[in-house]
């Protein structure tokens, strides 16, 4: 099967650009950083103004006990994001995302309950707390939230230059991101840090090595630095490292299918995996929509650790001006 869905225009850049799944970590106690979210290696074309709204919900339930330290963590977090990239020149991006953070006792408990009987998939870590109600807790570090906080997060800023020759015949590309984020979130309800963080790193698109089987592979990797918090501020770490892999399938010109597997080394000095390293398994799809409207629909599954939540779904709407 030939790579026939791909049309290149005068820059160089192809015009129906695959993307990895904007979706990042959502642990509580970490989505409070400045993690960045993965993003191609291409960059929104000078002139043109790229304009998403992304929607996160995950669940989780769990207690958890570590050499003297201990943790529950049970409720939903749903994030509201409005993202903007505008292009300024062919090796200029400029963008800002702006969310707004809500932690309540959600609504997904029934369906998860539900699913893992269909499945016949043991329900001890649900069962063990009550239906759709909020505690994020940890001991002795003053987080103790029992009651829907929602708010404004923290404001992100963010900057991409590309350092690759545009051309239809490499057909590979690769930007160097760079992020800002500010305390504007409320540390006390989750909703921010409370402290400057800053973010650093490479973003990769390959359009050409699995061109027969119609497929993008994307990769991004960096590190983080993470100004002083005001949330669990004696574990804080001030360094870590983020990374990815992701596969996009066009299946056809109007619709593709994404599998991603996204991880960060961990945020906190704590011996609860919880606030450990974690790595993050993505799937979903892309489906083009009339009136040039890309609609990206998926979910999140926790992998090996306990540091992501044990599942989200997301929902983004995407329109380029």
């Amino acid at each position: 099967m030939g790579y026939g869905f791909v049309a290149y225009g005068e820059e160089g850049a192809p015009r129906n650009q695959a993307t990895p799944i904007y979706v990042a970590n959502q642990n509580p106690f970490v989505q409070i950083f400045g993690l960045p979210k993965a993003e191609p290696g291409t960059i929104t074309p000078a002139g043109k103004l790229d304009v998403g709204f992304l929607y996160f919900v995950s669940n989780n339930a769990i207690n958890s006990t570590a050499n003297g330290e201990s943790m529950t963590w049970d409720g939903e977090t749903a994030q509201y994001n409005l993202r903007f990239r505008y292009g300024v020149s062919d090796q200029l991006e400029l963008g800002m995302d702006v969310p707004y953070i809500d932690h309540s006792g959600g609504y997904l408990d029934s369906l998860i309950r539900n699913f893992h009987d269909l499945f016949g998939m043991p329900n001890d870590r649900q069962e063990s707390f009550n239906k759709n109600e909020l505690h994020y807790k940890i001991d002795g570090e003053g987080v103790d939230i029992r009651e829907r906080q929602s708010g404004f997060g923290d404001i992100r800023f963010s900057a991409a230059f590309s350092l690759l020759k545009k051309t239809p015949s490499t057909q590979r590309y690769l930007a160097l991101r760079s992020q800002i984020k500010l305390p504007t979130g409320n540390s006390r309800d989750l909703l921010g840090s409370g402290g400057t963080d800053v973010s650093t790193g490479l973003a990769y698109s390959d359009y050409k090595t699995l061109s027969a089987i119609n497929t993008v592979l994307s990769a991004h990797c960096g590190m983080i630095y993470m100004g002083n918090a005001k949330v669990l501020r004696d574990l804080q770490r001030h360094f870590a490292g983020y990374g990815g892999v992701s596969l996009d399938w066009l299946a056809t010109k109007h619709l593709e299918f994404k599998v991603q597997l996204d991880l960060h080394s961990a945020v906190y000095e704590s011996e609860l995996k919880q606030l450990g390293s974690s790595i993050q398994l993505l799937a979903g799809g892309t489906a083009h929509l009339p009136g040039e409207v890309l609609l990206d629909l998926g979910m999140s599954q926790q992998v090996v650790t306990d540091a992501t939540p044990d599942v989200g779904f997301y929902l983004m709407l995407r329109h380029r001006f």
